[in-house]
């Protein structure tokens, strides 16, 4: 994605403009690419950490994971195994992991807004 909207911005008429006035490679990377890539580059890393953190939860819920290593996903496979579901023991075993899965995702996702927000000038509301 980022490597295609790259191609995409070194056609654009400033860019062969610049490129025509004699401006070096790095000038137009760092002037005129870099800048409007960032915003791809950020929004691919925050989906691609959420889409991390929610399907390692996933596969470790279906026992596919590293039983020995601690995750929020083991802790809800072993809540399940041992029928924390149909007893009052589902509060403890259940709610605080899917409240961390569900909190670091969003966070994750709040992250990429704001980071967005600030880099973007067009995002920003006039006072």
């Amino acid at each position: 994605m980022i490597r295609s909207q790259v191609l995409s911005l070194t056609e654009r008429d400033y860019v062969l403009a610049a490129r025509s006035m004699g401006a070096s490679d790095r000038h137009i990377m760092v002037r005129h690419v870099l800048p409007r890539v960032l915003l791809l580059a950020i929004g691919v890393f925050v989906q691609a950490t959420s889409g991390a953190i929610l399907l390692e939860a996933a596969l470790s819920f279906l026992g596919l994971g590293d039983p020995t290593q601690k995750s929020w996903g083991t802790m809800l496979y072993w809540a399940q195994v041992r029928g924390a579901f149909l007893t009052p023991a589902w509060l403890w075993w259940v709610l605080p992991p899917g409240l961390f899965i569900a909190s670091s995702a969003l966070g994750f996702a709040l992250l990429g807004f704001s980071l967005e927000q600030r880099i973007n000038p067009r995002l920003r509301q006039g006072r």
